[in-house]
């Protein structure tokens, strides 16, 4: 058995929270170890969103799970992996298609159970809420800043 292990951070801040590349791995592999699973694979995407699937190391990784070379897929938490409900169901599927688990190291899923799909859609649409928000109040506080033409020339 062999483990996919993915690792994602978007911004620096998020770096400084705890989501920090080296914290991640080091509390994963820890994870690997205590559940005996001696053979995994680090795949580390810094500096990008989980908006959609445009990742490299993502990429790879399922790739390699798609050639059999990974059955488990091993993440922090779940927006580690994604921030959208359509990936996430797009994931779930293409898991299921070559026979490989999900898990994440700090949250519970059962995705055989209904109860279980319905947690994890939740958890993933509170992750896409939250980017979207975010990207929104962003928009908002740029285009305020934007509109005080004094701030960035001479009028």
């Amino acid at each position: 058995m062999s483990t996919g292990i993915y690792i994602r951070v978007s911004t620096e801040e998020q770096a400084k929270e705890g989501y920090s590349i080296n914290t991640q791995k080091e509390k994963l592999i820890a994870f690997c170890k205590s559940q005996g699973w001696a053979s995994y694979k680090i795949y580390s995407d810094e500096g990008y969103s989980a908006k959609d699937m445009k990742r490299p190391a993502l990429q790879e990784m399922f790739q390699d799970m798609i050639k059999g070379k990974i059955n488990i897929i091993l993440v922090y938490k779940l927006d580690r992996l994604t921030r959208s409900v359509r990936d996430l169901y797009t994931m779930l599927e293409t898991f299921d298609k070559h026979n490989c688990k999900f898990k994440s190291a700090t949250e519970v899923y059962d995705t055989t159970t209904a109860m279980g799909r319905l947690f994890i859609t939740l958890v993933a649409a509170l992750a896409q809420w939250e980017r979207e928000n975010t990207a929104e109040n962003l928009f908002r506080i740029y285009g305020i800043i934007c509109t005080k033409k004094d701030i960035f020339y001479d009028t």
